[in-house]
């Protein structure tokens, strides 16, 4: 008796299971979303600096061409969000990051890069052998000084003319001198 709700169980579970992975999509028909993520710089001090540094979100999109590779320019701290399309199924590769993705014409590779360094690092195709794209990371941007308020010497035509009158203290109330 115990046996057979045992097998009842286990065939409910089972039907459950099948069903719920019959509902959920394949990975490659999700819609990869990015989540924003603090970065070291951001809403933070830097340590040793002692001012914030802040990135932007960087989306991205390389179209394999036949000939000619795209440059995409960043500033380190920035976030990297790049999609590769091609025609041919392939492996795209981001030494410099040691990150490889498939890419197929209907499944494009996806890559979420924060760059901590600067350069020039190469986007290749695997099989083609070839480099299909750029990104170039520059020095991160340094944050506006705020305006002081305290005033700057006054260049000499912008300074105060002395009047041809006398001061007050020679003045008189009836227009004569004493």
């Amino acid at each position: 008796m115990a046996a057979r709700r045992l097998l009842i169980l286990m065939l409910v579970l089972l039907a459950v299971s099948t069903l719920a992975a019959a509902l959920v999509p394949p990975q490659a028909q999700r819609e990869e979303t990015t989540r924003r993520t603090e970065t070291a710089g951001k809403g933070s001090k830097r340590a040793g600096k002692g001012r914030s540094q802040s990135g932007r979100l960087v989306k991205r999109t390389i179209e394999v061409r036949p000939h000619g590779a795209e440059t995409i320019d960043l500033r380190r701290g920035d976030q990297l969000a790049l999609t590769v399309r091609s025609g041919p199924a392939d492996q795209v590769e981001i030494p410099a990051f040691g990150l490889i993705e498939d890419v197929a014409p209907d499944d494009p590779a996806r890559f979420d890069l924060l760059p901590d360094r600067t350069g020039l690092f190469s986007v290749r195709l695997l099989e083609a052998r070839r480099t299909i794209g750029r990104i170039r990371v520059g020095p991160t941007r340094r944050p506006r000084r705020p305006q002081s308020r305290t005033r700057r010497p006054c260049r000499p035509e912008c300074a105060p003319r002395e009047s041809a009158s006398p001061p007050r203290a020679q003045r008189s109330r009836g227009g004569r001198q004493e």
